[in-house]
């Protein structure tokens, strides 16, 4: 009866152990030496860097409290902006292209495996992630990058972005009727990017448009008394 309760108290002793996170091995070191350790070794649950470290020898540990970081760094996360016209074009598993000043002449790819369901009211942009390997541990962590993501928006009638003005009631573009004459034009437009944005209105396919210095040109048209827009 005694040893089946010495038994059952060793056991239980055992088991307190291992939930503290102390090793079999040094739980037999304890039993084959049968005297305790004054300082005992904790084993990080998981392989990785120290990247911050809150205690001190001698401080004193209480439940629940964290005592380090410790990051896996052979892959990382990369958060992008994405302003919030372009959030309809953009879908997981887009791919992108990668680029770091610590880096020149390097592109990285990747995709984007997550679109954070929230905006940012002072920059009027989400967050998209993106997944590198960073098996060679060259990429560190609060590293800016450039992701350029690539789609195919199919065949549409653009302009440049220099040669559409915003008169705050309509967006105005100049059409060039030769010989020195021009016409100011409301048009709709559409998707920006790459310095170019879609006309959905307004314009036709092989009609030319002052492209720069808008602000020349509408002088002179007001100078000449060319009549404005109408007000809606």
């Amino acid at each position: 009866m005694l040893a089946r309760d010495a038994a059952a108290t060793l056991d239980a002793a055992r088991q307190r152990l291992l939930l503290w996170d102390v090793s079999p091995a040094q739980i037999r070191t304890i039993e084959k030496t049968g005297k305790p350790f004054r300082t005992l070794t904790l084993h990080a649950p998981v392989s990785g860097y120290v990247t911050q470290k809150m205690v001190v020898a001698g401080m004193k540990i209480m439940p629940g409290e964290k005592m380090l970081d410790i990051a896996d760094l052979s892959s990382l996360w990369v958060v992008a902006d994405i302003y919030e016209y372009e959030l309809p074009l953009v879908k997981v598993g887009h791919q992108a292209t990668i680029t770091l000043a610590s880096l020149p002449g390097v592109d990285l790819t990747s995709k984007i495996d997550y679109i954070y369901p929230d905006l940012s009211a002072q920059t009027r942009t989400a967050k998209v992630r993106l997944k590198l390997s960073n098996s060679n541990r060259q990429l560190k962590p609060q590293m800016f990058t450039n992701v350029e993501i690539k789609i195919n928006l199919g065949n549409k009638l653009v302009i440049p972005e220099s040669a559409v003005m915003d008169t705050g009631r309509a967006m105005v573009v100049y059409v060039d009727l030769g010989n020195g004459a021009f016409e100011p034009r409301e048009i709709k437009t559409g998707i920006r990017a790459d310095g170019y944005v879609e006309v959905l209105r307004g314009l036709k396919s092989g009609e030319s448009v002052v492209a720069a210095a808008n602000f020349l040109v509408d002088s002179e048209a007001q100078l000449k008394g060319i009549k404005p827009l109408p007000q809606k």
